[in-house]
């Protein structure tokens, strides 16, 4: 998997398709699914996707042998 070659801890991925709705974060252990509702007025797909990326980081941090 490219995320051991790499060195990555996760990975950001989308579809053409669905980019503006949908964007799958892998890691070495899952697939999240980062979705935009409509139903909250302003918000993007990259919101959603930020706040998971800033959650995990910090988790990272605090421990990173995890």
């Amino acid at each position: 998997m490219d995320l051991k070659k790499y060195k990555m801890h996760m990975v950001v991925a989308n579809e053409v398709l669905t980019c503006k709705n949908e964007i799958v974060v892998v890691t070495s252990n899952e697939k999240i699914s980062v979705r935009h509702y409509k139903t909250q007025v302003g918000d993007v797909v990259e919101n959603p996707l930020i706040r998971l990326i800033v959650e995990r980081h910090l988790a990272y941090v605090e421990k990173p042998d995890l």
